[in-house]
């Protein structure tokens, strides 16, 4: 979960050390899939890519392995690659996980000692409702959010977490944009982000992860052509915290 800044929208598509780079071909392609270009099954042609890129095809291959990894993209034998449907076992395996960290996250924020970051996280994730009743479309809320993940990275203080979620995510900012440009999506979840920030001042742990994943289950809804949340296949039951979380 990658802090926004102004240079976010640049796409490094060059490298010193070659003509196009893979990634930036990656990051370029997940922007396009996630803004409705190509929509759930379409084909991706190497060859088409290659031309838009003015490259060879074969910094495009890497690139469509590197979306495959992230189960953006399924690449099949004899048939080439496509674009992952919310049908396709990686596509789930892929948000499962990213849901889980991010839960992992809002846990281990909570569970924090109490210091001014944390204290400014809580103020801000109060400030989410009214902020989303304010905000002029979801570009500007998206931005408020993408604050309040960078103050909860810098809280939960947990790096190989935060790599380990960049590591499979690209492009997500155009997708998260999109979700809240809806001001009922945008309310639904500003009131979820409150709910993290109540939990977090308290310490409730299990409260927080809830509602972290409450704000992906809304996603995932959106993911399957919906505005309604739907409920994820129930997690496994987790242990009481002992005292020493508390």
């Amino acid at each position: 979960m990658p802090k926004s800044s102004a240079k976010s929208k640049v796409l490094p598509l060059r490298t010193p050390d070659a003509r196009v780079s893979a990634l930036g071909i990656a990051r370029a392609t997940a922007r396009d899939i996630e803004r409705g270009h190509y929509p759930p099954g379409a084909r991706l042609r190497e060859q088409e890519l290659a031309d838009r890129f003015q490259c060879s095809r074969a910094p495009v291959r890497e690139a469509l392995r590197i979306l495959e990894s992230q189960g953006s993209v399924v690449i099949e034998p004899m048939k080439g690659a496509r674009i992952a449907t919310a049908e396709d076992p990686n596509f789930y395996e892929v948000f499962l996980i990213r849901r889980a960290l991010a839960g992992l996250m809002a846990q281990q924020a909570a569970l924090a000692e109490d210091d001014k970051t944390k204290a400014a996280l809580v103020a801000m994730m109060r400030t989410m409702p009214a902020r989303a009743e304010a905000a002029a479309d979801g570009h500007v809320f998206a931005a408020d959010v993408r604050k309040a993940i960078g103050v909860l990275v810098d809280v939960a203080k947990t790096p190989r977490t935060v790599h380990l979620v960049r590591s499979i995510t690209f492009g997500h900012n155009a997708f998260q944009d999109e979700i809240v440009d809806v001001k009922k999506n945008r309310l639904t979840q500003a009131r979820l982000w409150a709910k993290i920030g109540n939990a977090v001042e308290i310490g409730d742990a299990n409260a927080a992860r809830d509602a972290m994943e409450a704000i992906f289950d809304y996603s995932r809804a959106y993911i399957e052509g919906t505005r309604t949340p739907t409920k994820l296949r129930a997690s496994p039951a987790r242990k009481p915290r002992s005292a020493s979380q508390k």
